[in-house]
């Protein structure tokens, strides 16, 4: 069993096989009569009667409007109360570590930083602490937390919970899984910041109607989460995604892997910060350069300029290969609707008009901004919790 599924089996009402199938199909058809529970999950009516009931008891599950009777009595539907049930989120990122508790909408009621600790035993420590006192605050019955989602920077195992190597935080082989869970008592899912975030567009935002998206996360550096039908994309070394070295531009700007043109140092802003203190002999942080833009600053403008250039090729690159329904641009860059994410698009269609590719890609930016990563660990969780593959519930 992995590390993940260790704190899973459970026979809390919630996690119980029959319940959270209830949920799920509640959740996936929006509401639905007792009758049509019964058909959908395969149980027989005095199982849903009886597990509806118990939800109901809970306050989980509410009655609704009541359906049109073909001869009997009239179907009363059903739909889940969004706000009883909770996701525990964790952002974690050498200059940002977060946790937040969230509603299986996705939205955020309580939000606090970790700070940060390199040794990742005391750092997880602090998140339990921090997460656990987030619970008694918000008054949440932690039978009602379908999980905890963790977003991390690097490259990780998800199946056993664990990180293989991050850079950006200097670790190696940490079983983030096991160490939350087992204080927790809670399942625990991992994965990489970018296909996090992936998740989050996916069932939250941008990329909700769409089989197949791609989130191009412009943070720390570049980086991709994919879904592909509905899925998100993973290879045998958890590689997937990982974009930020490969040379997009010829003969373009340095990058520190030793390559030219790469994507990374076009949206890593430390990079574009140093090419605009050498240009201008200032040195600006993130809001006064923004501030340069609207203001048309022309240096400024140029390195905008050029970043779009890279994004543009990228989007289309990957784009045209996956055969995608949406992109989005997170992180600082997919701000700029105009010099950026619309640019981007116009490249896009020119492309695709010229070759005569028969295919429409909607190019966007984020609304999600700083709270991406944390949505993308509760996306992560939800979908989590649809796949009965990944969380093996006692019958």
């Amino acid at each position: 069993m992995s590390l993940v599924s260790r704190h899973i089996n459970s026979t809390r009402l919630v996690r119980s096989y029959n319940a959270s199938t209830v949920l799920q199909t509640l959740y996936k058809h929006g509401s639905c009569s007792r009758s049509q529970l019964a058909k959908l999950t395969g149980m027989s009516p005095a199982t849903i009667t009886r597990i509806v009931a118990e939800l109901m008891e809970q306050g989980i599950v509410l009655e609704g409007r009541a359906g049109k009777s073909t001869g009997g009595r009239k179907p009363i539907y059903l739909h889940i109360d969004h706000s009883k049930l909770y996701i525990a989120s964790l952002k974690l990122l050498r200059d940002d570590c977060c946790a937040a508790l969230l509603d299986l909408k996705g939205s955020i009621l309580h939000t606090e930083h970790l700070a940060w600790n390199a040794q990742p035993e005391v750092l997880l420590n602090d998140a339990v602490k921090i997460l656990s006192a987030m619970f008694e605050k918000e008054q949440v019955n932690r039978e009602h937390i379908i999980g905890v989602g963790v977003a991390v920077s690097g490259i990780c195992h998800p199946g056993e919970g664990r990180v293989i190597r991050s850079v950006n935080l200097g670790w190696e082989e940490v079983p983030i899984a096991s160490i939350l869970g087992a204080q927790l008592e809670l399942p625990v899912f991992i994965e990489n910041d970018a296909n996090a975030c992936a998740l989050a567009e996916l069932w939250l935002g941008a990329a909700k109607d769409a089989a197949n998206s791609m989130y191009i996360k412009t943070e720390e550096g570049a980086g991709a989460g994919i879904i592909s039908n509905k899925a998100l994309l993973s290879g045998s070394r958890f590689m997937t995604g990982e974009i930020g070295h490969i040379p997009v531009i010829p003969q373009g700007e340095p990058c520190r892997c030793g390559q030219q043109g790469c994507l990374e140092p076009y949206v890593y802003f430390r990079d574009v910060q140093a090419r605009y203190g050498r240009m201008s002999g200032k040195r600006v942080d993130r809001g006064q350069f923004i501030e340069l833009v609207h203001s048309r600053d022309e240096q400024a403008l140029r390195l905008v300029r050029e970043t779009a250039s890279a994004l543009a090729l990228a989007c289309a690159h990957w784009g045209i290969l996956l055969d995608l329904d949406v992109i989005t641009i997170g992180g600082f860059w997919g701000t700029f609707k105009q010099d950026i994410v619309e640019h981007c698009q116009n490249y896009y269609i020119a492309i695709l008009r010229q070759s005569g590719i028969p295919c429409s890609t909607t190019i966007t930016g984020s609304d999600f901004s700083e709270d991406a990563d944390l949505l993308g660990a509760a996306g992560l969780v939800i979908d989590r919790w649809f796949d009965p593959l990944s969380v093996p519930f006692n019958r």
